[in-house]
């Protein structure tokens, strides 16, 4: 019986003088401390993640979120932690455009891109109530108009937001003619050096399709679908890539836009000014082609303000039109008595 206890004693003896029993008692021991919190893992050598006591959590986005999109929960979700993407600040750096709560963003639609990593403040989203998707970037009382890449110059390299005219020119070129003007009498030969001083022959009109535009999508490719009737397999459907822009316009711009791209005038982009200080009424003027013949025959009351800077009055001359005995038609200059 004294042999068996001393075998037994002598056992655990040499078991609990093993290092590897040692070690594993130890470490038994380290986890049930650590599990309770009496010991903190960077007491040991590892690394500990960052104190948050004092500091408020601020949600972020987790990806990049295109403009005019509706928030969900994976817009702010970190996949590779499994939780809310936030970051820590102290309350003196939290500012009170700042969303600190999930529920503020979440339904929301951006109102722009959304890069990776940023918080979100109030200027990020549009006014409660917005539809998500393009017409959510359309202003209130605007009209968004799809505009192929081409066909406007001066819209590429523009902002969301960016505002601008339009201004659509139609070239007028009498030089190829025959004989553009001819007028009779004393005063013809006045009146067409003066056309050749003026360059009369030679203008444009200049008409303002646009004014105070807002550009609403830059630059992008558009998949539509093409079909076509082929003799080997039928209707085949396919997708054709367009590059659009989309722009808004005043309901009343959107007729005279569209009339000007169909007749392939030369549309030019002007940009206003960003600063919040610059007035949103002012107007871009046009300009029309000047008339020789006087105010009587010039197109519109700009051609006839543009007379009078050209050459400091009004027009004194007017026209008759005379016929001949052989049946010709001559136009003939008779100057006016002043008013």
């Amino acid at each position: 019986m004294k042999s068996r206890n001393y075998r037994h004693r002598w056992t655990w003896s040499r078991l609990a003088s093993s290092p590897l029993v040692f070690l594993g008692i130890v470490m038994v021991l380290a986890g049930g401390l650590w599990a309770s919190g009496i010991i903190e893992p960077c007491w040991v050598g590892i690394d500990c993640p960052p104190s948050t006591e004092g500091l408020i959590a601020i949600p972020m986005s987790a990806k990049a979120i295109p403009a005019y999109t509706k928030l969900t929960r994976e817009h702010a979700w970190n996949v590779q932690r499994g939780q809310i993407a936030v970051v820590w600040l102290p309350s003196e750096q939290v500012t009170a455009s700042m969303k600190t709560d999930l529920k503020d963003i979440l339904g929301r639609v951006l109102a722009r891109d959304k890069a990776l990593g940023y918080v979100f403040t109030d200027a990020d989203f549009l006014p409660k109530g917005s539809r998500p998707g393009l017409v959510g970037g359309i202003p209130p009382g605007k009209r968004a108009v799809r505009v192929v890449a081409g066909k406007v110059n001066g819209l590429y390299g523009l902002n969301p937001g960016d505002r601008f005219d339009l201004l659509a020119t139609l070239p007028i070129d009498l030089k190829g003619s025959e004989n553009p003007l001819s007028v009779g009498g004393a005063y013809g030969q006045q009146l067409a050096l003066q056309a050749d001083l003026t360059n009369w022959e030679k203008q444009a009109t200049v008409r303002v399709l646009v004014q105070n535009g807002v550009l609403v999508q830059p630059l992008m490719t558009r998949e539509i679908p093409l079909s076509m009737n082929t003799l080997t397999q039928g209707l085949v459907v396919k997708k054709k890539p367009v590059q659009e822009i989309v722009i808004a316009v005043d309901p009343g711009e959107v007729a005279s836009l569209t009339e000007a791209m169909v007749l392939k005038a030369q549309i030019t982009t002007v940009p206003r000014s960003g600063h919040p200080d610059d007035p949103t009424d002012s107007q871009t003027p046009e300009s029309q082609p000047w008339s020789p013949f006087g105010a009587s025959m010039a197109l519109g009351q700009e051609a006839q303000s543009e007379t009078k800077k050209r050459h400091g009055q009004s027009p004194s001359l007017t026209f008759v039109e005379t016929v001949n005995g052989s049946g010709e038609r001559e136009l003939i200059a008779v100057p006016v008595a002043p008013q």
